[in-house]
């Protein structure tokens, strides 16, 4: 267990005199029933007109107060003639549902105290704590759900502790279901093997439940974990939240392994146990969708790339699904505070954060919904106008034969043409599978990959030169028209990445401490040192030889991705050059052209970059390459190639075929033989074209369901708020109408938002 534990004592039974053994009336169904007692204690209404029952549930109320008390009691529906809370000088902790109420007398000496002795509410709260129970007999039980509970129960945002708890136990007895989910690029998450060991253990972590729109988070959506992220942990709080929505509405779950997470779902959630199943059949989905989040979809493999990408699946509009890690970024200011604080401590601070954070974000809804339409609106019309530049250079039968191919091949229609060798994830993928295999057979494994390492080195000589040709850009255009600022941006990045790569270089390689190497250098041409770029006596001096073998297969496996970028954006700015020529018309639509093909003649350039380092590195690291060899026939890229290229596709007798289409690993699988020229071009031309013309689709289609979703929730921004004044203005209070009158503004609000949004949608329609 993380940090110290700190009970909360006993402060229940702290209630003023005069109104010990009074009744309080909530709107509550978890307790017993019993016979209905006159001379009530309510929580208000404005209005009552039916008279209570005979019976109701009753409960139990905690209050706090400087002297011991009885316990109020707690009946199910308020009664007119009872005096409410307020009346009696007692403040909810809620005003919907209170268990725990405080006395003004409480409050006001706890901010005397504030004032006089700058002393925290909390070290107030252990005053009265000692006050009630000085030698902590609570603590002294072991603290826990049970003997140390928060004042929130199950009202909060944890799952309800009984249904975790038995459900965690029938897990416990059953055999894993997920042991055999798919396996992508090894990611720990979900893995059984690394769920904390003791029940007593403290939490090491939480899983939370937020809408993937929004980032609101959900009642009853967050879990606590014990190292490791268990699918069984998860569990509980993704069905309770699924349980309050309509079964017959679409659902979609983004989750960072939902490739794993999916697959033993629904067996998982409908198995019976005692207290269970967490989902009847009646409550599970009729279309639930799971798919990974925009940024961490790209660290997962390509067939998961196809299967779980939010853009390439229809009615997500452009949902991101990433607006949970922004919640992190709030509560990790709080880690190092709760992890001194006991069970119910903890989860009551943390309520109050995220209550807070809730608030904050649905206050500025209005505002960021209606300024993200009005972009949707344009994005929209600026990607209809871009499919339709795009097929105006493609045959009416090609565009039909097209779109009957990609609602043949689903989301597979999205995958570039296979290539003969394996791709730079597969390579990275094997290697990482090795080394897992390595490591498990040692208590003492590296926390870091070897092959990631030299991955992510590739990845960053590819940021260093995009910072040298944005540094360029910049300096003749110092404009502000926002590309400064994403250049400043691209530099920070650069500097942060030099000094995590630094750091794991020398964990992975120690020796080189000693080597004096220069650091100083400025970022776009500070040298790396990588294996490739040493001599082969100095790597067997400086202990490189390993890592050597690996960043030759990733190097290899670099060099042809990026010929077969170079392939497709030479292919993509032909078709681009033919459709200027034959329909571009008008100042505006010329414009859009050139910038397209200077576009596409910008990405052959940075993987020609790419491609050259690579195959210096292979030179260095004394690769074979050749026809018949597992590197492929590889060969310096020359600019001459390029141009060669575009002669032969104009008049492929007299010039020659480029090396770049017949190298191993360069044509379609199931395309005809590379050394026919004509057919080779011809096959990658066909594909680049198609490839441009779903992804171009798909990028419309995404903004079209955007723009649509956006439109709706801009009107059900303006209800909520609305069923929100009406739902804390219920009482006769004067705080329950000022927090009424706060979303009463909110609402009034968001619906001005709506009215500019729909005058912004209207107007950029009719331009379009």
């Amino acid at each position: 267990m993380l940090g110290r534990k700190r009970g909360r004592g006993r402060l229940g039974n702290l209630v003023p005199p005069e109104t010990s053994g009074r009744t309080v009336f909530i709107n509550d169904t978890d307790f017993s029933v019993e016979s209905h007692q006159p001379g009530s204690v309510t929580l208000g209404a404005s209005s009552i007109d039916t008279p209570p029952p005979a019976e109701a549930v009753i409960g139990q109320m905690q209050s706090v107060d400087l002297n011991a008390g009885t316990t109020h009691e707690v009946l199910d529906e308020p009664v007119p003639e009872g005096p409410n809370l307020l009346e009696l000088r007692l403040f909810p902790a809620t005003y919907e549902r209170p268990r725990t109420a405080v006395t003004f007398r409480a409050l006001e000496n706890a901010q005397l105290h504030s004032f006089a002795g700058k002393e925290s509410v909390w070290d107030y709260y252990d005053v009265l704590q000692r006050e009630t129970d000085n030698v902590l007999t609570q603590q002294l039980e072991g603290g826990g759900p049970t003997a140390d509970p928060p004042m929130t129960g199950d009202r909060g945002f944890w799952a309800i502790q009984g249904k975790f708890d038995d459900y965690m136990s029938a897990m416990e007895k059953q055999p894993v279901k997920e042991d055999k989910a798919q396996k992508c690029h090894n990611f720990k998450a979900g893995d059984p093997s690394r769920s904390g060991g003791a029940k007593k253990a403290g939490a090491t972590g939480m899983v939370l439940v937020s809408c993937a729109r929004h980032s609101i988070v959900q009642a009853n959506g967050i879990a606590d974990l014990v190292k490791g992220e268990v699918f069984s942990r998860v569990d509980v709080p993704i069905a309770t939240v699924i349980a309050r929505q309509d079964p017959g509405q679409r659902q979609v779950i983004s989750y960072d392994i939902a490739c794993k997470y999916g697959v033993k779902f629904q067996e998982r959630v409908s198995a019976p146990y005692t207290g269970g199943p967490l989902l009847e059949q009646s409550e599970y989905p009729k279309d639930l969708e799971f798919y990974v989040p925009a940024w961490h979809i790209l660290g997962h493999t390509p067939q998961c790339n196809l299967r779980f990408n939010m853009r390439y699946h229809p009615l997500v509009g452009r949902t991101a699904g990433e607006g949970v890690e922004t919640i992190w970024a709030v509560m990790n200011a709080y880690q190092y505070s709760t992890r001194e604080m006991g069970h119910g401590h903890r989860r009551d601070t943390l309520t109050d954060i995220f209550n807070d954070f809730n608030f904050r974000k649905s206050r500025n809804e209005a505002d960021r919904i209606s300024k993200a339409y009005g972009i949707a609106c344009q994005e929209y019309i600026r990607k209809e106008e871009e499919l339709k530049d795009l097929e105006e250079g493609i045959p009416e039968e090609k565009l039909k034969a097209m779109g009957r191919e990609s609602e043949a091949r689903g989301t597979e229609q999205f995958a570039s043409p296979e290539s003969k060798l394996p791709s730079k994830s597969k390579v990275l993928q094997a290697l990482r599978d090795a080394e897992d295999a390595e490591h498990s057979q040692y208590t003492d494994a590296p926390a870091h990959s070897e092959a990631m390492f030299i991955s992510n080195a590739i990845d960053l000589l590819d940021l260093q030169y995009q910072v040298r040709v944005r540094s360029g850009e910049i300096g003749s255009n110092p404009g502000g028209d926002g590309k400064r600022t994403q250049f400043l941006l691209m530099q920070e990045q650069l500097r942060r990445r030099l000094v995590e790569h630094f750091e794991t270089l020398f964990r992975i390689a120690p020796k080189l401490q000693d080597a004096n190497l220069n650091q100083s250098l400025p970022p776009t041409l500070q040298s790396l040192y990588l294996p490739s770029e040493f001599s082969p006596p100095e790597r067997r001096a400086y202990g490189l030889v390993e890592l050597a073998k690996k960043e030759a297969q990733l190097q290899v496996a670099n060099a042809h991705h990026a010929l077969q970028e170079v392939r497709n954006n030479l292919g993509l700015k032909r078709l681009l050059v033919v459709a200027k020529k034959t329909h571009s018309s008008g100042q505006e639509r010329n414009q859009r052209s050139e910038t397209a093909i200077k576009k596409a003649e910008v990405v052959v350039k940075r993987h020609k970059a790419s491609y050259q380092r690579s195959y210096d590195a292979i030179e260095a690291l004394e690769v074979l390459v050749g026809v018949h060899t597992d590197a492929g026939n590889l060969q310096p890229l020359l600019d001459s190639d390029l141009r060669s290229l575009e002669l032969y596709l104009e008049n492929p007798v007299q010039t020659g075929l480029p090396w770049i289409w017949k190298t191993l690993g360069g044509a379609p699988s199931g395309s005809t033989n590379t050394d026919n020229g004509q057919s080779a071009v011809e096959d990658w031309n066909q594909e680049v074209v198609r490839l441009a013309w779903v992804h171009a689709q798909a990028s419309r289609d995404r903004w079209w369901e955007e723009r649509a979703l956006l439109h709706e929730e801009l009107q059900r921004e303006i209800a909520a708020k609305l069923r929100e004044e009406n739902r804390v203005s219920r009482g006769i209070t004067a705080y329950a109408m000022r927090q009424g009158s706060v979303y009463q503004r909110l609402a009034l609000h968001a619906t001005a938002k709506f009215n500019e949004a729909m005058l912004v949608g209207s107007a950029d329609v009719v331009e379009g």
